[in-house]
């Protein structure tokens, strides 16, 4: 099952910001319903306790907020990309320029 970028989330996200409720509420509700059937979604390779519990995933953490869960880094690197092309992207060449000359 393909969760990011599913054409349903993105129907319902359309219907809600067109003030569409009770339909987007349908198509939310069938959304869901696809991904409960669909069993393992979990992108995550690592080998935890919490793998496809998406609940307890994200509510850890958030809890220590050390990093993104895995599930969602493309959606974040897709989002610094677009802002790094407003400015042509020069965010490399930026952070380069602000380390000093025994920085590595």
């Amino acid at each position: 099952m393909k969760i990011d970028g599913n054409e349903l989330a993105i129907r319902q996200d359309q219907l809600e910001k067109e003030g569409r409720h009770q339909e987007s509420w349908a198509v939310k509700q069938e959304f869901l319903r696809q991904v409960r059937e669909a069993g393992d979604h979990c992108p995550c390779q690592e080998a935890c306790p919490h793998h496809g519990n998406c609940f307890e995933c994200v509510t850890l953490h958030r809890g220590h907020r050390d990093h993104l869960p895995m599930c969602m880094w493309d959606m974040v690197n897709e989002r610094l990309h677009q802002l790094s092309r407003l400015t042509e992207g020069t965010l490399q060449s930026y952070e380069e320029a602000l380390k000093g000359p025994n920085d590595k």
